[in-house]
């Protein structure tokens, strides 16, 4: 179970610090900008208790808010997915 915890942890710090240093100054044809913050969205493993979840996933939005200065937009959207 703390595997599972450190797991997560690190996935999360990972696509954090990897969305905010080296995607966020990707531009695929000049406006696109991948988003790789999400697969941790994707890969949690949902149980019962959603709480968590939400909380985490709206944190892991505002993370990437304060990397890209975007207002929360990310924040609203990792929330809602």
């Amino acid at each position: 179970m703390n595997n599972l915890y450190f797991k997560n942890g690190f996935r999360f710090v990972l696509l954090v610090i990897a969305q905010g240093l080296v995607f966020n100054h990707i531009n695929l044809f000049n406006y696109i900008n991948p988003f790789i913050y999400i697969l941790f969205i994707l890969l949690f493993p949902v149980r019962k208790n959603l709480t968590p979840f939400l909380i985490l996933s709206f944190l892991l939005g505002l993370s990437v808010d304060i990397f890209s200065d975007s207002g929360g937009i990310h924040a609203a959207a990792s929330t809602l997915i």
